[in-house]
């Protein structure tokens, strides 16, 4: 898996935990209590980033509401409830596209104007 690339993730979630939802797996013919909620992902790999346990991150959605403005919608995945990882389509976005996204998901906002990334993190 490399930077760019459109990936399908496979891991497990953690369920709620609630009574009703034990019940529910019961009667659905599960054994015990389920806590194990399998997941799959499909994104575009930007990285994986955490301090002490690192997570993968994938860009599901990017908008552009003008030139060089724009927002992403990510899915954070722990590495350590990952199954199995799958590339469906290697290099979808490109390196630069890719540095964009990284900064707005590390500072919050992004924005790349004639080339250049302008970074906007928390203002207080």
């Amino acid at each position: 898996m490399q930077l760019g690339d459109l990936v399908e993730v496979t891991w497990l979630d953690a369920s709620r935990g609630r009574l009703e939802t034990v019940e529910e797996l019961r009667e659905a013919g599960a054994s015990g209590a389920e806590i194990d909620l399998p997941v799959t992902s499909y994104g575009v790999y930007i990285g994986a980033f955490g301090k002490i346990a690192k997570h993968i991150v994938l860009v599901a959605s990017q908008w552009l509401f003008a030139q060089g403005y724009g927002q992403i919608d990510c899915t954070i995945i722990p590495v350590g409830t990952v199954e199995n990882i799958r590339v469906l389509l290697p290099k979808l976005m490109d390196a630069e596209n890719v540095r964009v996204c990284q900064q707005a998901f590390i500072h919050g906002r992004a924005r790349r104007l004639m080339r250049r990334i302008t970074i906007f993190g928390n203002e207080e």
